[in-house]
């Protein structure tokens, strides 16, 4: 029985998904390399128009942060993957794990009101179209003040402007292929809708 190779295994991959190996969206290079943050007590949104955007590049970046308490993932699809992580980073990591957009929004609600954990994510980047518009706007009002009233940080991450008048919107205009999984340090470009454009370098 013969051994596969991994440049036999790269070779039959780059055959069956040509689309997935592409050249990349070329991403513009800044020269002012600006650290990413959020604001203590407001709502910010991240936007990823595709899967391959760079949202679990953010996550890791925002797992880094050096925090006294743990921070919490409200996984809006059950999408987080552990093992793409350090354990360091996933060591205070609350991850709640959720299947339908209602009860990630349920379990943030709760999150803000506690207003123990300094930083609350809500990832909803994989979440459909149709649930996404059941989302009524109040909803969003009434995060806001629970997240100013606690001094919580609550970051949303969503596949398109979904937030009304969010205190900070960044989206992901990058585009990564399997190929660049093997790059330590991919460079994600951002658009800011209040500063100018800015890079980060997970």
């Amino acid at each position: 029985m013969s051994v596969l190779q991994i440049s036999d295994l790269r070779r039959q991959l780059r055959e069956k998904f040509p689309a997935a190996h592409r050249t990349p969206i070329p991403i513009e290079d800044f020269s002012e390399l600006q650290k990413l943050e959020f604001a203590d007590g407001h709502l910010s949104e991240i936007v990823a128009p595709k899967p391959s955007s760079g949202m679990s590049l953010i996550v890791s970046e925002l797992l880094d942060e050096p925090r006294d308490l743990p921070i919490a993932l409200v996984d809006g699809r059950d999408n987080f993957d552990p093992a793409s992580y350090r354990n360091e980073q996933c060591r205070r990591l609350l991850w709640l794990r959720c299947h339908k957009t209602q009860q990630a929004l349920q379990c943030v609600d709760l999150l803000l009101r506690d207003g123990n954990l300094p930083l609350v994510l809500l990832d909803l980047h994989l979440v459909c179209e149709r649930e996404l518009r059941q989302i009524p706007a109040n909803l969003w009002h009434r995060l806001k003040t629970q997240a100013r009233d606690s001094g919580t940080t609550l970051v949303a991450m969503t596949p398109r402007p979904l937030i009304p008048s969010p205190h900070r919107r960044l989206t992901l205009n990058g585009h990564f292929s399997l190929d660049q999984l093997e790059l330590q340090a991919p460079t994600l470009q951002f658009q800011n809708t209040n500063a100018q454009p800015l890079t980060l370098k997970a």
